[in-house]
């Protein structure tokens, strides 16, 4: 006899019941109309590529990302003496979204999908095991990584101008985490982590 499936809408995390056999490809969400199709996401691969971004986020946001040289004198900053240079010349508000967006979000988006391919991997669901998977949904909303590497990219293209602009190790590690960021979104298949608990809760 076959059950009927509990899916979560990956939009506004509503909890469905679809009809035994049916296909999520062809349904969406009755309160946000948001398509319910599964993903083809792999949990092995997500947990090397979270663990990647984690083991290079920290080098990331604490290297320098470019060194400019102009009339003899050079300087660089990483993306953590950015953020509190915004917080020093009186742009707090600023300063606390960036560091949201472009810090806090990435890194809960790495430490959860991690966890949870983890958990799917070993069969081991604590009880915040669906918490875990709402905040992964809620955190990758948030993470704008890659909209602060164009913020990047451009201030590169017009100081070229000016002087002499040499890329360094942060930049590349911060590209290397944006990479492992979009992976790991790809990777995550929602209805597949939902369907891993109800089967790990069955008797």
């Amino acid at each position: 006899m076959m059950h009927p499936l509990n899916c979560a809408c990956p939009d506004c995390d509503l909890l469905l019941s679809l009809p035994a056999g049916s296909s999520r490809r062809q349904r969406y969400c009755p309160r946000c109309n948001a398509s319910l199709g599964s993903g083809r996401g792999s949990f092995p691969a997500l947990a090397s590529t979270a663990l990647a971004g984690l083991i290079l986020f920290f080098p990331a946001v604490t290297l320098p990302l470019m060194r400019f040289t102009l009339a003899g004198q050079s300087d660089n900053n990483s993306v953590w003496e950015g953020i509190a240079d915004l917080w020093q010349q009186g742009f707090p508000l600023l300063a606390v979204t960036v560091m949201v967006c472009s810090l806090l979000a990435p890194l809960v988006q790495l430490l959860v999908c991690f966890s949870i391919a983890c958990c799917v991997q070993l069969s081991r669901f604590p009880a915040y095991y669906p918490s875990l998977l709402k905040i992964a949904n809620t955190a990758k909303h948030w993470s704008m990584l890659e909209v602060y590497a164009i913020g990047i990219l451009v201030a590169y293209v017009k100081m070229m101008g000016d002087g002499d602009v040499t890329i360094l190790s942060g930049c590349y590690c911060l590209a290397a985490v944006m990479v492992c960021a979009i992976l790991s979104e790809q990777l995550f298949d929602n209805d597949h982590a939902w369907a891993a608990w109800q089967q790990g809760k069955a008797p």
